[in-house]
């Protein structure tokens, strides 16, 4: 093994995907890296089929921050192992420091993790000044990669906290469309919808540009429906359609601010596809709405309410988005889940 060049190529390979990858992800702040998103996804789905046989939210609550690691992981195998073939290219780039004897394969593996972690032992060191060259480079490298998986840490952790929080803000103002549309409507209008709704665009946006930077954060998932963003945005999403169609009286203010949020969640839609989260192949089946067409606020009957909601394209994102979530379309509509 030891001498081949070939090696030297693949080794170079391996660093450079590595290393593209890792600052594609952590650095681009608009999509992940190839490998990052293909690691992902197929553990995503892997896992979500588990999820539909035995219902485990618990598991899947576990997923985001191992898939983290396992991330990290891979980025620091791939450099391990690409500076390691490079080293293993010629015999006498690695020797022992005392009696300048050839290392061996496992004395090279040993030596390149050590030199890539920065420990430095000492007790074998490159053969002349062209490795000695690039042992630095390749202890350059992993700081510089070990640099920048904290940096990529520390805003997921962040950005899943802030999730969470706006998950919690919506699922405050119900537990359901219904219970979000009985909750914020007085006396045939809905004089207070305005503000709540000013206090949640600007993280919805927010949320969105992170999705977007970190397609990771899709996969940081919440045990209860409540904290749930996906369960939580859909049912805004349906309240707000219904209220925007069969309330006839909206202050013109409200109408303003359900159509600005509206296009913030839209926008933090359009965002999905990082997460290879695309619409659905059939439209969600919706549930009676006659309770709906019954508020005091409303002139649409259950039919024309149904009609405009099946009408909407968006549906069948929303759909794939729980689904991908872990959740059922029908944990939008009530709290059973709760």
């Amino acid at each position: 093994m030891i001498g081949n060049p070939l090696l030297g190529v693949i080794g170079f390979i391996l660093i450079a995907i590595a290393a593209y990858d890792a600052i594609q992800t952590t650095l681009s702040a608009s999509n992940s890296g190839p490998l990052t998103n293909r690691l992902i996804n197929g553990i995503g789905k892997i896992f979500l089929k588990i999820h539909r046989r035995r219902k485990s939210h618990a598991m899947l609550n576990a997923l985001g921050p191992w898939i983290t690691v396992l991330l990290i992981i891979s980025w620091v195998s791939l450099v391990w192992l690409g500076w390691f073939l490079l080293f293993c290219s010629v015999p006498h780039a690695v020797v022992n420091s005392t009696t300048k004897v050839m290392a061996t394969v496992l004395e090279r593996f040993y030596f390149v993790g050590y030199t890539i972690s920065t420990l430095g032992y000492g007790d074998y060191v490159p053969g002349d000044n062209a490795w000695r060259f690039l042992s630095t480079l390749a202890a350059v490298n992993g700081l510089f990669l070990f640099t920048l998986a904290v940096t990529y840490i520390v805003p997921v952790v962040s950005a899943t906290v802030q999730k969470r929080q706006c998950a919690l803000l919506i699922s405050a103002m119900g537990h359901s469309p219904l219970h979000i549309i009985r909750s914020t409507h007085h006396e045939e209008a809905f004089p207070g919808l305005a503000n709540q709704l000013a206090t949640l665009q600007a993280s919805i946006t927010t949320l969105g540009q992170q999705h977007l930077a970190y397609p990771i954060l899709h996969y940081y998932h919440s045990r209860h429906s409540m904290s749930a963003l996906p369960v939580a945005l859909t049912r805004l999403y349906q309240a707000l359609i219904i209220i925007e169609y069969a309330c006839p009286r909206l202050d013109p203010s409200t109408r303003l601010q359900i159509s600005t949020t509206l296009d913030s969640i839209n926008q933090f839609l359009d965002t999905l596809h990082t997460a290879f989260i695309y619409p659905a192949e059939h439209e969600p089946s919706l549930p009676d709405l006659v309770p709906y067409a019954e508020l005091p606020c409303f002139d649409k009957t259950a039919e024309q309410i149904h009609d405009h909601l099946s009408s909407l394209s968006r549906q069948k994102l929303l759909l794939c988005y729980n689904c991908r979530d872990g959740w059922d379309w029908e944990d939008v509509w009530n709290s059973k889940n709760i």
